[in-house]
């Protein structure tokens, strides 16, 4: 099976959509060290060479734990069909932390979905999955059905 060609897009106002209804998405990933990440797309049926288009959401889930709301941030420790399909977080570098950062921080709790977006486009049918995870942290797995 060849991989996903990926790419960082700039938000669309589907991609605002999609992140309008993170509250009620069905499938958040797991609260750990006082995050939850989740990625969300407007689709998990697409056709091959359609791209698919991953916004990413961030959520603290306590007081102690920081949102830095600026953005739009780089994905890191993305994986498609559990390979790397985006860069690792660097050596010593907090997942959620950007490297450089000169921008707004906000205590927990809150929603911070400044993040690029992800495009990828499958050059084979089947069921393909996306899944985020930096640093050790693991968000939900989008299960996509291509055809």
């Amino acid at each position: 099976m060849s991989p996903a060609r990926a790419r960082a897009a700039p938000p669309s106002d589907a991609d605002r959509s999609v992140v309008d209804g993170y509250p009620s998405w069905p499938d958040k990933g797991e609260e750990r060290d006082g995050y939850r990440l989740t990625v969300l797309t407007a689709t998990l049926r697409a056709a091959v060479g359609e791209p698919v288009r991953v916004v990413h959401v961030v959520e603290s889930t306590d007081a102690a734990h920081p949102l830095f709301v600026m953005g739009p941030k780089e994905v890191l420790g993305e994986l498609v069909d559990g390979a790397p399909a985006t860069d690792p977080v660097p050596q010593g570098q907090d997942a959620l932390e950007p490297a450089s950062y000169d921008g707004r921080v906000l205590p927990g709790p809150g929603v911070d979905a400044h993040y690029d977006v992800t495009e990828y486009v499958f050059d084979e049918p089947g069921t393909h999955t996306v899944q985020w995870a930096p640093g050790g942290r693991r968000s939900n797995v989008l299960t996509v059905e291509v055809g």
